[in-house]
């Protein structure tokens, strides 16, 4: 997984609201590239290196076989981008490169508009297809089949009605998982037992395998905390001024002292809280001039907690704040997009409904701020395909003002993932008409100088 660019690392508090595209889709291209590519076995096998084969892998490898196509169905999180890669590397192929394709495929593109080469692997991540055609994906078995060409497809969700593709997928044990992530880092002799067992059992209580990875990996770095101090403060039960405090950092991370210390009143008085001293506390911390965590790594797990710990009585005051940040100016709601994106990760349904989708349908600032969260979202190798998603959702009826958001999106950080998709939709976008149409003319201006 590619981590989310850090938001301090561009100029925040010197950007006007149509810049602050520019600078986060310039960013991104540091850290991701584009996802529909051709994936080396040596890639393949670096992905790998820690990949535990969960109970239902050796019958997708034995269907997989037979049927060339698997369609790799279940929750979100639960491994199966890997799970695809794993399984493929299995196949018997005429050279190792799998090729990924691009989301946005429909059953009948898939079938039709893509020249499969014999003996090849084929990866399509985390499908967006709004529907399943069987037919269609039987079809596109046998096509393989003919070839000796294998593809393997992720989708959220359960079975369908193409159950002659379709597999079940489930996580691995996160205990075993662990301890094969220690034994391949080669690092378990220099934890102390006392350190490995705590974190082991945090193991156990992660959602995601990739939460699981990600604590092992820390755990193997010199001094680095393996991310249950983030817990353990929640877990003191601190009071609801200290919890608005990192509730607040959380999508204003990086921004200076006096505008945090503002933004923080507001979220207290939505909140009838009176409003106190600067609270600092043990997550927080004040680095030449600008408040932010302790420790890269708090951010996200901060907003993991105050999903899972917190109801009504905090979130709607908090959406109602979240939602105000883009009127604040540039720098701050480049900040709370952001925080949206790294929500996203821990609840898609919240980032999507509470923020993105009234965002997409407000002011220009809001809408500015819709296409910069899904830029940052494109950071996250599993949060991508979401956003290019939601984009199209929002493009596909030229008409409505959502549809700007959905151009500005797809002139901005989707155009570093899925440069080809942007460009036919953008186009599309363009010769419709509407208030999209302008919008759609800028990115792709902007697309073909290279920026």
């Amino acid at each position: 997984m590619t981590e989310t660019p850090e938001a301090g690392e561009i100029d925040l508090d010197n950007i006007t609201l149509t810049g602050s595209l520019i600078a986060v889709t310039e960013h991104l291209r540091t850290v991701a590239g584009p996802a529909v590519r051709d994936l080396t076995r040596r890639e393949a096998d670096g992905l790998l290196r820690s990949y535990l084969e969960p109970p239902c892998f050796p019958e997708a490898v034995r269907r997989l076989t037979t049927r060339h196509l698997l369609v790799l169905v279940g929750e979100h999180d639960t491994g199966r981008r890997l799970g695809g890669t794993a399984l493929l590397s299995r196949m018997s192929l005429a050279e190792g490169t799998i090729t990924v394709l691009s989301p946005a495929a429909d059953a009948h593109e898939l079938l039709s508009a893509i020249e499969y080469e014999p003996g090849r692997a084929y990866l399509l991540h985390d499908w967006i297809a709004a529907s399943t055609d069987r037919t269609e994906l039987v079809n596109l078995a046998r096509k393989l089949a003919e070839l000796g060409s294998y593809l393997v497809i992720t989708r959220n969700g359960g079975p369908s009605h193409a159950v002659e593709v379709e597999h079940v997928w489930a996580a691995p044990e996160p205990g075993e998982l662990f301890d094969l992530c220690l034994s391949t880092y080669d690092r378990r002799a220099g934890v102390c037992a006392g350190e490995l067992g705590q974190a082991r059992d945090l193991a156990l209580s992660l959602p995601t395998p990739a939460e699981v990875v990600r604590l092992a990996t820390r755990l193997t770095r010199d001094g680095e905390q393996g991310g249950e101090e983030v817990a353990a403060w929640f877990d003191t039960k601190p009071p609801m001024r200290e919890v608005l405090a990192v509730a607040a950092l959380a999508f204003t991370h990086h921004l200076t002292g006096p505008a945090f210390e503002e933004q923080r009143a507001r979220l207290e008085r939505l909140c009838n809280e009176p409003n106190g001293r600067r609270f600092t506390g043990p997550l927080i911390s004040a680095t030449e001039g600008l408040v932010g965590f302790r420790a890269p790594h708090q951010h996200t797990q901060v907003l993991g907690e105050l999903v899972r710990r917190y109801g009504f009585w905090l979130w709607q005051p908090l959406r109602e704040w979240v939602r105000s940040l883009p009127g604040q100016g540039p720098a701050i709601q480049v900040r709370a997009a952001r925080g949206v994106a790294l929500l996203a990760g821990h609840s898609m349904k919240e980032a999507e409904l509470e923020f993105l989708e009234v965002w997409a349908r407000g002011s220009a600032a809001e809408r500015v701020a819709a296409a910069n969260t899904l830029s940052y979202m494109c950071a996250d190798d599993a949060l991508a395909p979401e956003a290019l998603r939601i984009a199209l959702t929002w493009a596909a009826d030229p008409r409505h003002v959502s549809a700007t958001a959905a151009a500005a999106a797809l002139g901005g950080g989707l155009s570093v993932r899925y440069p080809d998709d942007c460009v036919k939709w953008l186009r599309r976008l363009e010769s419709a008409g509407g208030p999209a149409a302008p919008v759609a003319g800028q990115s792709l201006a902007l697309l073909s100088r290279g920026r």
